[in-house]
């Protein structure tokens, strides 16, 4: 951490600050990382099409499960399906998939910026921005999951609310 000085009404101390508040990987984190996919197969609009008609597989959500950290019960309800279903399942179907892709690009967005145990405990948090909710109770719902993406961008930019 970098040690800074500040002058509070002519008195000096020192505060441990670090220099970024929240440091980014390296490497930011993509979507078809997370779904294990081909960068094609979700790289253009006319082409995720195809590939959430196809569904994607069981490794996909394997893929996806593991790089949120999140438990079978909390994916199956951002789904919108049951526990068992998520353990039968092979081939998710289209709007199974669709909604992975829009999870896959929230994780992608939140671990690019605050890194996987920061995005872990943004997401456990209420934050007051959004009415003391958790975000992690959001991501059922399309329109929950666009205001955490708003939400990160904020944060990014520095805009206070």
């Amino acid at each position: 951490m970098k040690k800074r000085t500040y002058s509070i009404r002519n008195k000096a101390s020192k505060v441990n600050e670090p220099a970024v508040s929240y440091a980014s990987s390296s490497a930011p984190v993509l979507v078809h990382n997370l779904l294990d996919v081909a960068p094609v197969q979700v790289s253009e609009p006319l082409s995720r099409v195809e590939t959430f008609r196809k569904g994607f597989k069981r490794k996909s959500f394997d893929t996806l499960k593991e790089a949120t950290g999140l438990d079978n019960e909390t994916l199956a309800s951002a789904l919108a399906v049951s526990a068992k279903t998520i353990q039968r399942t092979v081939v998710f179907d289209v709007v199974q998939s669709e909604k992975m892709y829009e999870l896959a690009g929230l994780y992608a967005m939140g671990l690019s910026y605050f890194g996987k145990d920061g995005f872990r405990r943004w997401m456990e948090r209420p934050l007051f921005s959004i009415g003391n909710i958790r975000p992690l109770e959001l991501i059922s719902v399309s329109e929950g999951i666009d205001i955490l993406k708003t939400e990160i961008m904020r944060v990014q930019h520095g805009i206070a609310i």
